[in-house]
C-alpha cells in the first residue's frame, strides 16, 4: 500500500483526533508517524484492526466522560489526550510486527502475534473505561481487597467484561478483514486469538500494575496516585520500579498479548 496514501489517511484521523481532543500535539504526530507505516508496509487486515482499536477505544473514552474525569484528575498520572509515549506505547510493537512482516517469507506468525498486540491494548482499554463506571469498588487482584476505581491492579466485574468483549471485538475484525481480502476465508480462530490474548493481556496488565508500576501516597489524603503531586503537595513512593509507568506497562502487557496468541496459534494452529 502506497506510503503517501497513509501518510494523507493518517493525517486525516490525527487531525481529527486532536481536534476532538483525543490526541495531544505529540500524540498526533505519533498517530501520523505509526498508522503511516502499518498502511505502507501492511494490508487492510493491518491497518483496519489499528482503525478499530482507535475509534473504538476514543468512543469509549467519552461515555460519561464527566464521571471518569473525577476519578482520573486524582489518580492517573496523564489524563484525556493521548501523547506520544501513550501512542507509541498502544501502538509501537505493532508497527514493528508489521515492519517483520514486510521483510518475511511467512506473514502468518506476525500477523497473529499482530492481532495478539492489538486485542491486548484495546481490551485493557475497555476494561478500564467500563470498569470505572461500574457502582461498586473494585478489588486488588492479588490480595483480593476492594481498593478505590481505577487504583492499579484493581478488577470489577464490569471491567473484566469489558475485557473480554474488548479482544472479541478485535478478533471479530480480524476475522471480517480476512473475508474481505479472501485469505483463508472466515476463520473464528481469530475470535479465539482475540479473546483469549486480549483478556489474558489485559489480566497481565492488572498485575504488573499491582507490583511493579510506579505509585505514590498522598500525605495529605492518604490515597494511592501515579502523581509526583497531590492534594497540592508532594507525594512519596510507595512501591513500584523506577520509571516503570504506566506507558511501560501497557507496553509489557501488549508484548504479552503478542506472545500469547503466538503460542495459542502453534498449539491450536488454523
Amino acid at each position: 500500500m502506497s506510503l503517501l496514501s497513509g501518510f494523507l489517511f493518517s493525517f486525516l484521523i490525527a487531525a481529527f483526533a486532536y481536534q476532538k481532543r483525543s490526541l495531544s500535539k505529540s500524540g498526533a504526530v505519533a498517530a501520523i508517524v505509526v498508522g503511516t507505516n502499518v498502511y505502507a508496509f501492511g494490508s487492510l487486515f493491518w491497518y483496519g484492526l489499528l482503525l478499530t482499536f482507535f475509534i473504538s477505544s476514543s468512543a469509549l473514552s467519552r461515555l460519561k466522560k464527566q464521571k471518569k474525569d473525577v476519578v482520573a484528575k486524582d489518580l492517573f498520572e496523564k489524563t484525556g489526550q493521548r501523547d506520544v509515549m501513550q501512542v507509541l506505547a498502544n501502538g509501537g510493537l505493532g508497527t514493528l510486527f508489521v515492519w517483520f512482516a514486510a521483510a518475511s517469507m511467512d506473514t502468518l506468525p506476525w500477523m497473529v502475534a499482530y492481532v495478539g498486540v492489538i486485542a491486548a491494548v484495546n481490551a485493557d482499554t475497555w476494561g478500564t473505561e467500563l470498569g470505572v463506571l461500574s457502582r461498586g469498588k473494585p478489588r486488588h487482584i492479588l490480595t483480593g481487597r476492594l481498593v478505590e476505581k481505577g487504583t492499579s491492579g484493581g478488577i470489577s466485574v464490569w471491567g473484566t467484561l469489558g475485557t473480554a468483549l474488548g479482544g472479541l471485538w478485535i478478533g471479530l475484525f480480524a476475522s471480517l478483514f480476512q473475508l474481505i481480502l479472501a485469505e483463508n476465508g472466515w476463520q473464528l480462530f481469530w475470535l479465539w486469538i482475540g479473546l483469549l490474548s486480549g483478556l489474558l493481556g489485559a489480566l497481565i496488565d492488572s498485575v504488573l500494575g499491582a507490583t511493579v508500576q510506579l505509585m505514590y501516597g498522598c500525605s495529605i489524603c492518604g490515597g494511592e496516585t501515579e502523581r509526583c503531586e497531590h492534594c497540592g503537595a508532594k507525594t512519596r513512593r510507595i512501591r513500584g520500579v523506577g520509571g516503570c509507568n504506566n506507558d511501560a506497562v501497557n507496553l509489557l502487557s501488549s508484548a504479552a498479548g503478542g506472545l500469547i496468541a503466538w503460542l495459542c496459534w502453534r498449539v491450536i494452529g488454523f
